[in-house]
């Protein structure tokens, strides 16, 4: 099971503010609260998310709310710092990105492989070694094709995914060469998505090279051949 957050302690936004720089933006806790929820639901395994965690909930940094009453556990109370307070807006587009997420964990069994070997079968880490970058997560899943040996296929749709989590305050670019010469192209969701700023993303395949904004999630899929 994989979380972030849960009830017996601080709301995923709540501990952002916390130990996040006072001056930093509530448009940029907001992005950071999208990208914790997206590793959650995007890896492998059983995702948990702490109710309210999609629509930047705060219980006022209370630690453990289960006897502290409706006060502090509504959705939304007053904050102590209104300078801290989502708005309409921030709070309506983390909700919308939370539903991208989770519809493209449902565009794929291979964001929900059944057992540990068919995770370790699939699943490979790019961005390791001695010249990795630091908080950029490059992971990419592979299914087989019918009729030829080895993998079975999970997907009708896609052949491969990538999946890069870039933690990093600004845009950074990873290149693999066994990334290379694929048919890569920004998920279907992300596209059409009402995040402007994912769409920037980008994959070059002559390079094998994949940009990302900063705390930005990104979901690379290659369809399969008709």
């Amino acid at each position: 099971v994989n979380y972030v957050s849960a009830h017996d302690n601080e709301t995923l936004f709540d501990i952002i503010s916390l130990k996040t720089p006072v001056g930093i933006s509530v448009e940029d806790r907001c992005r950071m609260n999208h990208f914790a929820t997206s590793i959650i639901a995007l890896t492998q395994g059983i995702p948990f998310f702490h109710a309210g965690d999609e629509m930047l909930r705060s219980k006022s940094l209370d630690r453990d709310s289960y006897n502290s009453g409706d006060w502090f556990n509504r959705i939304q109370p007053r904050l102590a710092d209104p300078s801290f307070k989502p708005q309409r807006s921030h709070i309506l587009a983390a909700v919308e990105n939370f539903t991208d997420v989770l519809c493209i964990r449902y565009s794929s069994p291979l964001f929900r492989l059944r057992t540990a070997n068919a995770i370790q079968e699939r699943v490979r880490f790019h961005n390791t070694g001695p010249s990795w970058v630091p908080g950029f997560i490059v992971m990419s899943i592979e299914d087989g094709n019918e009729g030829i040996p080895g993998l079975s296929q999970l997907d009708p749709i896609f052949s491969y995914i990538v999946v890069v989590f870039n933690a990093c305050p600004t845009e950074e670019s990873f290149s693999s060469p066994t990334l290379r010469g694929r048919t890569l192209q920004l998920h279907p969701i992300q596209v059409t998505s009402t995040d402007e700023t994912v769409k920037k993303s980008s994959y070059e395949a002559s390079t094998g090279c994949f940009t990302v904004p900063a705390r930005t999630t990104s979901v690379f899929v290659e369809p399969r051949k008709i």
